[in-house]
């Protein structure tokens, strides 16, 4: 995933994105550190957050790159699952991708609602995940990316075609 600042016109994108690195970068560097298996459980109060608070961006990520490609709409009442399976439906993301990031969401709901049953095992497991959490993010830039062409072309067409509409009428009433 490429580090600096987000080219996407959106702001909420913008701050997804780099909120996504900041937590990519402290996880990093927490997971780096050997685990202490103290009395207070810092350690895995620390990887449990750091996770969890990526993985509730890494969903708004899927929700604001399928409301700007349409793929649900802003009325809509949808679950955090149902991004993964839209982007999946229209092609975006691989059955494979779905499912860890459907994967992601239970882990996410498990820490919210049920932090007693979290185990370090779970924690190795989502942290195992994290390539293709980035590559999920390069993925979600690319159709970022690819809606901005998609606008600045229709963009490009609607100029010409109202330059083309003044020079007729200028020339029609000439």
């Amino acid at each position: 995933m490429p580090h600096g600042t987000c080219l996407f016109r959106s702001t909420a994108c913008q701050s997804i994105l780099c909120d996504i690195r900041h937590y990519l970068e402290d996880a990093e560097s927490i997971f780096r550190r050997k685990e202490r298996f103290d009395q207070d459980r810092r350690d895995f109060y620390a990887r449990t957050m750091v996770l969890f608070a990526l993985t509730n961006r890494l969903m708004d990520l899927a929700r604001e790159v399928s409301l700007i490609r349409g793929y649900i709409r802003s009325e809509e009442q949808v679950k955090n699952k149902v991004f993964f399976k839209r982007l999946h439906d229209h092609g975006v993301i691989s059955w494979e991708m779905r499912q860890q990031m459907i994967d992601l969401v239970n882990f996410r709901n498990q820490v919210s609602h049920h932090f007693y049953e979290v185990t370090r095992d779970d924690i190795a497991k989502v942290w195992q995940t994290m390539p293709v959490c980035s590559e999920f993010v390069s993925i979600m830039e690319q159709e970022l990316a690819s809606h901005d062409r998609v606008k600045k072309g229709m963009v490009i067409i609607a100029g010409t075609a109202l330059i083309l509409l003044v020079l007729v009428l200028l020339w029609y009433f000439s």
